[in-house]
């Protein structure tokens, strides 16, 4: 009895930390559109995403190799580099191809459509990562999460109408957007596959390596020029868009172990806000009634996320086999 109580508070723990990790991940992801557009003020969206991941692989890739080096200094066996099956390997390849798919065309929607408009069609991502868990995973889920999905939805289309550009609404680049999260959410999907057998820095500096040779041939194709910034300020630019990469996604991915890309895609909106909130502070932009209604309705409904269970599969898995003994 005694090691199933451990063993649960052992399990809350880490649910805790991953909750914590995601909303700390938000805000990151709050600021990588204003770096986004000070980026592309000298390069274009494929040379920012390009700069972006070279820079974190190389990170990723120091990371390892000084790791290795502290665990043979202190004895202790390697636990960093994992060996791959095939299936490992295409899986990361899907994962990387998701991911540089849906940061091509959100950037390139950036170019074509307002801030505003790209994050509200990012909100529809959490109903793809909850389709694609339902077909691909059989997850299920409860009245009380779906509710709590769709509440959140609703702030988030509230939170957009607030800065919504009806007037100027670019087709094109609304579509890119709507693709993007398409991706974006499957990108999600395969974190949470993969987390289930890979580390969190064997997956990120797999993946951002392969992300950087397929930009590269973006790059050429696209006939781009101009691959590097020119400008100290567009150096700095890119090297915080990589450090957000490393960071959020890190903590993401962490996350994607003790949590649903469902929850996890509905914590995510709050994105919106953290940009809003950010806005205020660095451009002095006004925040007005709207905003925090769309905000309490929002958090309303991640709680109901939260509390519904639904989205701790792992965690609720564990209990169960442990009240079984």
């Amino acid at each position: 009895m005694l090691k199933i109580e451990e063993s649960q508070q052992q399990s809350y723990s880490k649910v805790t930390a991953a909750i914590i990790a995601t909303f700390a991940a938000v805000w990151i992801f709050g600021m990588i559109p204003i770096l986004i557009r000070w980026s592309e003020n000298e390069i274009s969206p494929n040379a920012t995403m390009f700069n972006r991941c070279w820079m974190a692989a190389v990170i990723f890739s120091v990371w390892q190799e000084l790791s290795l080096v502290r665990q043979r200094w202190l004895g202790k066996e390697s636990i960093i580099k994992q060996s791959l099956d095939n299936k490992q390997i295409l899986l990361l390849s899907a994962t990387a191809a998701f991911f540089c798919t849906s940061q091509f065309f959100w950037a390139l929607s950036l170019t074509q459509t307002s801030v505003a408009n790209s994050a509200l069609i990012h909100s529809l991502t959490p109903f793809f990562t909850a389709l694609g868990g339902y077909l691909l995973f059989n997850q299920r889920f409860d009245y009380k999460f779906l509710i709590g999905l769709a509440i959140t939805t609703i702030g988030t289309i509230v939170l957009g109408l607030n800065d919504l550009e009806v007037a100027s609404i670019k087709l094109q680049g609304d579509l890119l957007a709507f693709v993007s999260a398409i991706f974006w959410g499957a990108y999600l999907l395969a974190i949470e596959k993969l987390r289930t057998q890979l580390t969190v820095t064997t997956i990120l500096s797999w993946v951002c390596r392969i992300v950087t040779l397929l930009f590269i041939l973006i790059l050429f194709t696209a006939h781009d020029h101009q691959w590097f910034p020119d400008s100290g300020h567009g150096w700095l630019s890119v090297i915080a868009l990589a450090l957000t990469l490393i960071f959020a996604h890190g903590l993401l991915t962490y996350s994607l172990k003790y949590l649903s890309s469902s929850l996890i895609a509905m914590i995510n909106l709050l994105d919106p806000v953290v940009s809003s909130f950010l806005a205020w502070i660095i451009f002095a932009e006004a925040l007005n009634w709207l905003n925090l209604v769309a905000f309490t309705i929002m958090m309303l409904g991640i709680y109901l996320g939260l509390t519904s269970g639904k989205g701790i599969e792992d965690q609720a898995n564990e209990f169960k086999e442990s009240s079984l003994l």
